[in-house]
């Protein structure tokens, strides 16, 4: 039986002849057969995404085949890809990535219109799969009023929307709670076994790896072991050493740009958010200058850049600075608080208090200030997670909370949880 999916000494580079070229793919050979369950695992940034998004048709190789079912992709017209990616593929993603504006439903509907599917017919067929999902009853809210395990299964029923024979999720367990997760797994487990779709995940995690019955290792870019593994016994296809080693390659630059690229780049296509994510994390890996990056993100797409416009590629390039620069300041808290978990913090959370609230145009009261000041040191020792703390500002201020509108605490927490990613505290629990 042919493979379902093939590639063959498939290459790929970012930015490439120029000083910050990189050879993100290198001579990958793979087989993936219809029906099978496979994970792509290694560290950030050492191109699972990237052979991802090959796979799918949203990126394009620069050299060897991508075979689908037979026929090259690389070949494709334009119109084939299109139809390929509404057909052929379903992609669940990490940021969610739905549209504000539409409820639920229509989330879910929106790949069945593309092609033309009448109106009763898509209302049916999103229904059917929210009520699968056992969100049937949220059909009418809009995403910011989800949870994320919420948004996540909305995300998933869209990519089932027209009924696609290959599933790929990309780090889809990445914003969720283990509960969440857990539900999530068990989800594209019964997509596997009950519906015979063809899974393909990629992971940073091990213990995300427990129903694949396929592993690539990736490493720089290459698949460097391939394993068959008895779903429910992945801690025996995967030796302490392989793990030791991929664990200590994800570095906190690399966590740090996957969590900002969707954030600063709403509104962009994922190919250009990709792109985006890998220079950002050369950026803080100091692998390339402030002025190199600035110019990276303001070059046309075409040309191997993240074609952002000039005033929007200088703003970006100065927030990534503070970015870097207050995350100097983390680290050294944390330090402290290894010494001494009850270090007091008073001057250094009064700084991240007042870069927080630099494009904040309200005015706090003392008694504002003292509640903030609490609740950052509370989020920096991790006593509160990103959403209480999100909450918190959010609530009246009668109800002991800071009573800011959902949107600046939306803003506010989104700052706080950028200095905060791929930090630890002094219990060793990881900020996400």
């Amino acid at each position: 039986m042919n493979p379902i999916i093939e590639l063959k000494n498939v290459n790929l580079w970012y930015d490439k002849e120029k000083p910050s070229e990189v050879h993100a793919l290198k001579n990958v050979n793979l087989e993936i057969e219809k029906g099978e369950y496979v994970a792509f695992f290694g560290p950030s940034g050492c191109g699972k995404t990237t052979l991802l998004y090959i796979i799918s048709g949203i990126d394009q190789a620069q050299g060897g085949e991508i075979l689908i079912n037979g026929r090259d992709i690389s070949n494709f017209s334009r119109r084939e890809l299109a139809i390929y990616r509404q057909i052929g593929i379903g992609i669940v993603f990490q940021q969610f990535n739905l549209i504000p504006s539409l409820t639920v439903m229509n989330n879910v509907a929106l790949p069945m219109a593309f092609l033309g599917v009448s109106q009763e017919k898509r209302e049916k067929e999103s229904l059917r799969l929210l009520e699968r999902l056992d969100i049937k009853e949220l059909k009418d809210r809009y995403p910011f009023e989800l949870s994320g395990g919420q948004q996540q299964r909305v995300g998933i029923a869209r990519a089932l929307a027209n009924n696609p024979p290959i599933i790929v999720a990309d780090e889809p367990l990445g914003n969720l709670d283990s509960a969440n997760a857990e539900k999530v797994l068990e989800f594209l487990k019964e997509l596997n076994e009950k519906d015979g779709r063809t899974i393909i995940m990629v992971t940073h995690e091990a213990w995300s790896l427990r129903d694949a019955k396929k592993i690539f290792y990736m490493k720089d870019g290459e698949i460097t072991k391939t394993e068959e593994s008895k779903p429910g016994r992945v801690a025996e296809a995967i030796s302490k050493h392989i793990f030791k080693e991929l664990s200590q390659q994800t570095s906190p630059s690399e966590a740090m740009a996957q969590a900002l690229s969707g954030l600063l780049l709403r509104g962009y296509s994922i190919d250009e958010i990709k792109r985006f994510e890998f220079f950002l994390s050369q950026r803080f890996s100091d692998k390339i200058d402030p002025e190199t990056f600035r110019r990276v993100l303001d070059r046309p797409y075409k040309d191997g850049g993240v074609g952002l416009w000039k005033q929007k590629a200088a703003k970006i390039a100065a927030y990534t600075d503070e970015i870097a620069e207050k995350r100097r300041t983390i680290e050294e808290i944390y330090a402290e608080l290894e010494k001494n978990p009850e270090t007091p913090l008073v001057a250094e959370i009064e700084k991240i208090r007042d870069w927080l609230f630099e494009a904040y145009h309200g005015k706090l009261s003392e008694i504002q200030r003292i509640r903030l000041d609490e609740i950052i040191g509370e989020r920096l020792k991790n006593i509160i997670d990103a959403e209480q703390f999100q909450k918190i500002l959010n609530f009246p201020k009668n109800q002991f909370g800071i009573g800011l509108s959902f949107r600046s605490s939306l803003k506010i927490g989104e700052r706080m949880e950028a200095i905060l990613v791929g930090n630890h505290n002094n219990n060793g629990s990881l900020h996400v």
